[in-house]
């Protein structure tokens, strides 16, 4: 067993209190991971992302409004969203005359046609049914407006 003052690796590292040995360890516990972002935090002022937020909107009322959504059918949609914009890219290249991967383009098809048939290429109606407590309010709104003209057309005759 060796002795740890005298090992050579030992006598390479700063003294255990010195300002350099906590500089380093303040390093040593920084972020790794890539920091991941919402669509919220991004800049929305590009082409490609007015294109993206009006895709996703487009498509989320053809299904019924957000509110009848669930959370994987909005991921599905946004995945939908950005292989779009994506395929547009690709087309808009290809009629420059640009070279394109013909293998992306085919995997980005591909990924559009599978999400697409998940989602459903029909549109849902909304539910437009009145609840009860707004027919409620309707009929109410109704008989008081029945009563003020009947008394209007009692002044006036």
């Amino acid at each position: 067993m060796s002795n740890i003052k005298t090992h050579p690796d030992r006598a390479r590292l700063p003294p255990p209190c010195s300002p350099e040995c906590l500089a380093k360890r303040r390093r040593q516990h920084k972020a790794t991971r890539p920091q991941l972002l919402s669509r919220a935090q991004l800049d929305g002022r590009t082409s490609a992302a007015k294109a993206f937020d009006k895709l996703v909107a487009d498509i989320e009322a053809d299904l019924g409004g957000r509110d009848h959504l669930s959370t994987i059918e909005r991921a599905l949609i946004e995945a939908f969203a950005g292989a779009a914009v994506t395929l547009h890219h690709l087309n808009t290249q290809l009629a420059l005359g640009q070279q394109i991967d013909l293998s992306q383009y085919a995997q980005v098809v591909s990924a559009m046609v599978r999400v697409a048939s998940r989602l459903g290429l029909q549109r849902r109606s909304r539910d437009v049914t009145p609840t009860l407590s707004e027919y409620l309010a309707q009929l109410q709104e109704a008989e008081a407006n029945k009563g003020a003209t009947e008394v209007n057309d009692g002044l006036d005759g």
